[in-house]
C-alpha cells in the first residue's frame, strides 16, 4: 500500500494566499480596465468639445450673429430739417392735446450748421398748462414712443394758489410747464 502524501498546513497556507493574490490581480485588473475606460470616454468628450470650439471660432463674426432688424425706426423720418421739425412740433402739440392739457406757445431751434451731427438735431420748445398725471402721461409717451425723443430743460411751477371756493378747490391743480423735446434726422439727410 502506499501511503498518500499529506499536504503539509504550510503548503495549503501558501496556496491559500496565493489563490487570494490571484483574486486580488484579476480584480485590480478588471478595475484599472475600467478607470481606463472611463478615462477614454472622458478624453474623447473633451475631444468633442474642442471640435466645437474650432469649428465655432472659424465661423466669421459676422455670420456668427444674424443681427435682427430693427423693428421700429428711432429716427424722425423726413426729408429736411424744416419737414422734420413740424412733424415733430405737431406730434408734441397732439400730445399735449391728448392728455388735456392747454397749450401756451411752441417754437423750434433754428437749425445748426456745420455740425453734421448737430445739424440732424431738431428741437422743440413748449410751454403749456397740464395737471400732475397729465405731466406724467405725457412725458411717458414722448419718450417710449417712436421716433424718439428726448426731453430736456424740464420746469414745473405751481401757480399761487388764489381764493378758490367749492368744485374748483376740488380739482387738481394745473401746474405751468415749459420743456424742450429734441428728435433726431437720419445721418446723411439735408
Amino acid at each position: 500500500m502506499s501511503a498518500r502524501p499529506q499536504i503539509s498546513g504550510r503548503a495549503v497556507g501558501s496556496l491559500s494566499i496565493l489563490a487570494i493574490l490571484l483574486l486580488l490581480a484579476g480584480f485590480g485588473g478588471f478595475a484599472s480596465v475600467t478607470v481606463m475606460q472611463t478615462k477614454w470616454l472622458e478624453l474623447d468628450a473633451r475631444q468633442a468639445q474642442l471640435e466645437a470650439l474650432e469649428k465655432r471660432r472659424k465661423i466669421p463674426p459676422e455670420k456668427a450673429v444674424a443681427e435682427a432688424p430693427i423693428a421700429f425706426d428711432p429716427f424722425l423720418s423726413e426729408d429736411n430739417f424744416a419737414l422734420a421739425a413740424n412733424a415733430l412740433q405737431e406730434r408734441v402739440v397732439g400730445l399735449v392735446e391728448d392728455v388735456e392739457g392747454k397749450l401756451i406757445s411752441v417754437g423750434v431751434d433754428p437749425q445748426a450748421t456745420g455740425d453734421e451731427d448737430a445739424a440732424r438735431r431738431v428741437s422743440v420748445h413748449i410751454a403749456a398748462e397740464l395737471t400732475s398725471a397729465s405731466l406724467q402721461k405725457l412725458l411717458y409717451r414722448l419718450e417710449t414712443d417712436t421716433p424718439l425723443s428726448f426731453i430736456s430743460r424740464l420746469s414745473a411751477t405751481r401757480p399761487v394758489a388764489r381764493d378758490q371756493q367749492g368744485a374748483a378747490a376740488q380739482q387738481e391743480p394745473q401746474l405751468s410747464v415749459s420743456f424742450s423735446v429734441t428728435g433726431y434726422r437720419r445721418k446723411g439727410s439735408p
